[in-house]
């Protein structure tokens, strides 16, 4: 008996809610065919406004656009849910890739909701997409788009400050991690005095590992590297722009390009090639500057060949010289690399390149504009053997003395090397590889000896490298030995 009327009054409860239901149903119809539709919306959010009053919870909204701007946050937010996808909240999953991305990139679908768990503190994120109407032309990213997205965040109110203070400047800064992870590193050219919309991906595979260069000159550029990306507070602290000059130079053949790609691998810089011809004037020479992105390597290479650059000192030269479209000056070029204008910007990285270091103007590679000097000499025993590694995975062999040996006596390139290397590129084909690399050094020595040319000593018998430091500590870097053979680099200490 009991039992029954516990039965018959849960019938009536649901009964009770049905019609409820069913009444609010036909009443919001009634109103809707009634009742204009501001009338309904302003009711619509009194009720809410009086729901959100009472409850615990707040929302955050984070649009996709702030103004025609992509929202940082939502972009941010984005890839952070993104590696969230895993949690048993969310049934759909957006998978996509495009030719920027080195891996798929996850995200959340329309309408899904996650709940992530930060500092034991629950965070419901749902994914919020409204239909634009294809009449609205006010909204430039509306117009060109058929959705517009936010995602809405809700948490305990009490948890506010935890929030805005901590979670998401948390979301912002593993975000901008994962996209240098994901990040494909991109080779910009100038076409018609602007640089190119359609970029390259640039997918060069020299790394610091298999880069055949002195072993202790590698080591030096690496550090001096890491310094400079890890130095934020020590430029804002000495007043000066977040910028570093390296001047490559040396014979052709010695591995400066190479070195530039293991540097932009190792630090995911892109790279915004410069051809000085390119560019007519100081003006687009400047506007080519400021359209450089942070944490990127300006590379002339050349910079002796590509245009006559007038000394600041001959002002009626310059102001007389004919180079036909091209009217680039000294003045202006040093203005771009280390005046007001180089200012606007950080974490860049600025190279030239040269087979003749002396004919450069002094301004122009002084330190504070060219910071680091390194001298990209012949092949030696060092960069043989990591040729020999890369080539064959071999790190020694019996005639290895015999090559070390002609390598001293006798001026070849790295890329000379590496020729001769390639003709026998498989592991079996070593030893004749190694063999014929004597044949050719044996050749070029006879020729040497035949000529009566005597070789040119490159590194005299110590040199002396000066200390880098950020905390301006004093720390050397180490000594070139022997008569020749090792690469010499020279830089000013920051």
């Amino acid at each position: 008996m009991l039992s029954q009327r516990k039965e018959m009054k849960t019938k009536g409860l649901l009964s009770t809610a049905a019609s409820i239901a069913a009444t609010a149903m036909v009443i919001r119809t009634i109103a809707n065919d009634f009742f204009p539709a501001e009338i309904t919306n302003y009711f619509s959010m009194r009720l809410r406004g009086l729901s959100h009053r009472f409850s615990s919870q707040l929302t955050i909204v984070i649009d996709e656009f702030r103004g025609h701007v992509v929202n940082q946050v939502f972009e941010a937010a984005d890839a952070y849910l993104g590696t969230k996808t895993a949690t048993p909240s969310i049934q759909r999953v957006k998978v996509g890739k495009t030719d920027k991305d080195n891996n798929l990139s996850l995200s959340m679908d329309r309408g899904g909701t996650l709940v992530d768990v930060y500092e034991n503190v629950e965070m419901k994120w749902k994914l919020v997409c409204s239909q634009v109407p294809s009449h609205n032309h006010g909204d430039v990213n509306s117009s060109q788009r058929s959705e517009v997205r936010h995602y809405e965040l809700s948490f305990h109110k009490r948890n506010k400050d935890l929030v805005i203070d901590s979670y998401l400047p948390y979301i912002l800064e593993r975000a901008k991690l994962m996209r240098e992870e994901n990040k494909s590193i991109k080779l910009h050219t100038v076409v018609y005095g602007r640089w190119d919309d359609d970029v390259v991906i640039f997918k060069h595979p020299m790394t610091f590992n298999s880069l055949a260069m002195d072993w202790e000159l590698k080591r030096a550029v690496m550090e001096d590297l890491e310094m400079f990306t890890n130095g934020e507070e020590y430029y804002k602290r000495v007043g000066k722009a977040w910028k570093r000059g390296y001047l490559l130079y040396g014979p052709p053949g010695t591995g400066k390009s190479s070195l530039i790609a293991a540097m932009a691998n190792h630090l995911k810089y892109d790279i915004y090639d410069l051809d000085l011809t390119d560019v007519r004037n100081n003006s687009d020479l400047r506007f080519l500057l400021l359209s450089i992105s942070s944490r990127s390597i300006l590379v002339v290479e050349d910079i002796d060949c590509s245009i006559e650059l007038e000394n600041r000192e001959s002002e009626e030269a310059e102001a007389h010289s004919n180079q036909g479209d091209n009217q680039i000056t000294l003045s202006g070029l040093l203005n771009v690399i280390d005046g007001l204008w180089s200012c606007c910007g950080e974490e860049r990285i600025i190279i030239f390149t040269t087979n003749h270091k002396k004919r450069l103007d002094p301004a122009l590679v002084r330190p504070g504009r060219m910071d680091m000097h390194v001298h990209m000499s012949y092949c030696n025993a060092s960069v043989f053997k990591q040729l020999a590694f890369n080539y064959f995975g071999i790190r020694d062999h019996g005639v290895f003395e015999q090559i070390e040996k002609l390598l001293e006596e006798v001026n070849v390139s790295p890329a000379e090397v590496a020729g001769e290397l390639l003709k026998k590129n498989s592991n079996s084909n070593a030893e004749a590889a190694f063999q014929g690399l004597l044949k050719f050094l044996h050749e070029k020595s006879f020729f040497t000896e035949e000529k009566g040319e005597e070789e040119t000593v490159n590194i005299p018998s110590s040199v002396q490298f000066s200390t880098i430091s950020i905390n301006q500590s004093s720390r050397g870097l180490g000594r070139g030995r022997g008569r020749r053979g090792r690469g010499r680099f020279r830089h000013s200490g920051r």
